[in-house]
């Protein structure tokens, strides 16, 4: 059963009848308002409104959620520019494809949630600058640690090399992301941390990440050779690419629940978990087995995952079948939605507890039961709401319809950031605080 909780498949599965407890007003931690439409039509409606907001009715080009669009934050063509650049010195496809896995998977490992204070500067090339927070922040960070050679040995500056993360500096790492005693990150260590681990990983698994030559020169594009190798060429199925990322990058995560051995990386016991198995086996909750009590989310994976596709298939051209699996992402933004718009409300115990760790708004460690039954209820609101907004935008069941990864793209992520920027001017950060090592959310 533990192995089961490291597939793609038991995200949906184990969050699914977490949601339907929230449907019923049944949850631990949270009082549930799915009975006032109006609440629901309200977060639907601002969703709709920024989907044709920034895409009129041309919902086709709707790029679906990945980190190319981050690292492309404020409309500066970074990741393109850098491919146009690799076409003239004659970089063949795969190679390329190499490269912005490469690229993608060190920026996708450093996108934990950074807090309200940090920003990075981008000078511009009319000499202005820019700052970008976050997300969108540690993309842009990443790419100039990436395209000035940080990550690589002096041969080829724009690949990732295992030894040269390995050698990372916490001092390197402060001056890349221009942190300093103004500008502070939440988690900033555990970065540094995941780094080396990756390095590690990447020595370890040499299977999928090595190459010809030296061990130390293994890098997280290799894994194009792999799934070439092990699918029997370019059509793969995308359990194939999960198996690849978890088998690869799961050491990285700190060992947190292990389970027959194995370590289950981000998944987490959950109350709510329990009632819904004890209900459906029909035993009592003591009698319960270990992992018929957690929820995995594999949050990072997953973000990884549907960031690589787009390089895979559009430079690799690969052809991945059941991408379906993917789930929404359970994270503060699309998570937010739920708090900000009154759909679920925090039960005054757990309130309290919350506040003893916060101010203005509660916090919580990632462990916290409340922060796993919001995380499974995000994956379930997700899933339920597609259709909703498919209907209202009047392209249900046409060949415009949007899928998951558009729905998150250009919908509930995006709603959820500004929903908290205008409840929360101030930080305009989530409705609830995560007390993070920058390893998860």
């Amino acid at each position: 059963m533990a192995d089961y909780l490291l597939t793609i498949a038991s995200v949906r599965a184990k969050s699914t009848p977490i949601f339907q407890l929230a449907l019923e007003d049944d949850l631990t931690n949270f009082d549930s308002h799915f009975d006032d439409a109006s609440k629901l039509d309200s977060c639907l409606d601002f969703i709709v409104s920024l989907i044709n907001r920034d895409f009129g009715k041309d919902y086709n080009s709707i790029p679906p959620h990945g980190r190319w669009q981050h690292l492309e934050a404020g409309g500066v063509s970074r990741v393109t520019k850098l491919v146009t650049k690799w076409h003239k010195n004659r970089v063949d496809q795969l190679e390329i494809t190499r490269r912005l896995i490469d690229l993608f998977v060190v920026s996708v490992f450093l996108d934990a949630g950074a807090g309200d204070i940090w920003k990075f500067t981008e000078v511009n090339e009319d000499g202005t600058s820019t700052s970008y927070g976050r997300s969108e922040g540690l993309a842009v960070a990443s790419y100039y640690m990436f395209a000035g050679g940080g990550m690589a040995n002096d041969d080829v500056s724009d690949v990732v090399n295992a030894k040269k993360l390995f050698s990372i500096t916490v001092e390197q790492m402060k001056s890349w992301l221009q942190i300093d005693s103004a500008n502070t990150m939440t988690g900033f260590e555990g970065r540094v941390e995941l780094l080396r681990s990756l390095s590690q990983s990447l020595w370890r698994n040499g299977e999928i990440f090595g190459g010809e030559g030296d061990s130390d020169n293994n890098r997280p594009g290799n894994i194009v050779d792999y799934l070439i190798k092990k699918c029997g060429g370019t059509t793969i199925d995308m359990t194939d690419l999960w198996d690849a990322l978890m088998t690869g990058f799961n050491s990285i995560w700190k060992s947190r629940l292990v389970i027959e051995g194995k370590s289950l990386g981000d998944a987490w016991y959950c109350q709510s978990a329990a009632k819904v198995s004890s209900k459906k086996l029909g035993i009592k909750l003591e009698d319960l087995k270990e992992t018929d009590k957690i929820v995995p989310f594999h949050k990072l994976t997953q973000w990884l995952t549907y960031s690589l596709l787009i390089p895979l298939k559009k430079y690799g051209n690969f052809s991945v079948r059941n991408e379906e699996l993917l789930t929404g992402l359970p994270e503060y933004r699309n998570g937010g939605l739920l708090i900000d718009f009154g759909l679920l409300s925090i039960k005054p115990e757990a309130l309290t507890r919350g506040m003893s760790l916060g101010k203005e708004i509660p916090f919580y460690k990632p462990d916290d039961d409340l922060i796993v039954e919001w995380r499974s209820c995000t994956v379930g609101f997700l899933d339920y709401i597609l259709p909703l907004v498919n209907e209202k935008l009047g392209i249900k069941g046409s060949s415009e319809e949007l899928v998951l990864p558009q729905l998150i793209e250009a919908g509930s992520w995006k709603a959820g950031r500004e929903i908290a920027a205008k409840k929360r001017p101030s930080t305009k950060g989530p409705p609830i605080g995560l007390d993070s090592d920058g390893t998860v959310f």
